[in-house]
């Protein structure tokens, strides 16, 4: 796979043949959560890649650096320009290739700054397939090295195509044009849990499917638990995203076709990054990530919500 193919993907093979080369900028934004009384708290995990990280990479936290701490929603994505200030300071212009990677098996953290560089306009952007867990496994070096940033001139441009806000859901309410998809664990969608992670209230958002984020690397784990999410993890030998074939029949279970418009929702925006990235993967152009998610939703006592299994994969 080359840099210069539409597939928003790289390799780790791509990767380490390119870490010296000038024009890539690699981007690690491991982010991790924990649970305060109940609910998630996210926090930039800089610790860990002072550890150890692929040679070169810099770091940004999505939290503390990328998200606007004067909205009344957690991590909401900063205006354009903060946004090109945080760019610039890790020395990417508008012409450097972008490879993020996380840790956490599934794309989140990457997947994240993925789609906020293609929202401020940024083509130029990839996210490392397995991330930091497939580098690891197939045995490539890390460094504890920071490396010195000369700061470069980045551009923002929004594009509106990319994101929805909590009026574009609500016109898309019944409206079969458009699929609404919840990417968060099943007990989190169906309200089984018995508590709401990530926002004020129980469920999901009224006729949306059902497509966790895990499900994009092996569908088999589509109803797998928060709890048993975290074993898997720990037990896997390979975190690549599914082959097109098994993403394409994952997404045409529930009605995903080429046709349709496509909005995708968790509970901040970081796993419905991924469910967008692997739409982007099939060639899915009108897909939007509703920022607010579940978080914004839920707070709003005057919008309606839903239980149970709905309509799932």
């Amino acid at each position: 796979m080359s840099s210069d193919d539409q597939c928003p993907l790289i390799s780790t093979e791509w990767l380490a043949q390119h870490l010296n080369d000038p024009t890539v900028r690699v981007v690690d934004v491991r982010w991790r959560s924990r649970y305060e009384n109940g609910r998630g708290v996210s926090f930039d995990d800089y610790d860990g890649y002072r550890e150890g990280h692929i040679p070169g990479a810099v770091f940004v936290g999505m939290i503390e650096d990328l998200s606007d701490k004067d909205h009344n929603i957690p991590d909401m994505l900063i205006p354009p320009d903060a946004f090109a200030k945080v760019m610039g300071r890790l020395g990417i212009g508008n012409e450097t290739l972008v490879i993020a990677y996380d840790n956490m098996g599934v794309p989140l953290g990457s997947a994240r700054l993925w789609w906020a560089l293609s929202y401020y306009g940024h083509n130029r952007v990839r996210v490392l397939d397995g991330g930091l867990r497939q580098w690891q496994i197939e045995g490539r070096p890390l460094s504890t090295d920071v490396p010195t940033i000369e700061p470069k001139v980045f551009s923002a441009k929004r594009r509106p195509e990319w994101v929805a806000n909590k009026e574009d859901v609500i016109a898309a309410l019944g409206n079969p044009s458009t699929v609404i998809i919840d990417c968060l664990p099943r007990e989190q969608y169906s309200g089984s849990a018995g508590h709401s992670l990530w926002g004020a209230r129980l469920g999901h958002i009224p006729g949306a499917v059902n497509v966790p984020s895990i499900a994009n690397i092996d569908p088999e784990l589509a109803n797998t638990t928060s709890a048993q999410r975290e074993q898997l993890l720990k037990e896997r030998e390979s975190f690549t995203f599914s082959p097109p074939n098994a993403l394409k029949a994952l997404y045409d279970n529930v009605g995903v076709t080429p046709d349709r418009e496509v909005i995708t929702y968790c509970g901040r925006g970081f796993a419905a990054a991924g469910g967008l990235l692997a739409l982007k993967i099939l060639g899915h152009d009108r897909v939007r990530l509703y920022d607010g998610s579940w978080a914004e939703w839920s707070s709003d006592p005057t919008l309606p919500t839903e239980k149970g299994s709905g309509e799932n994969i």
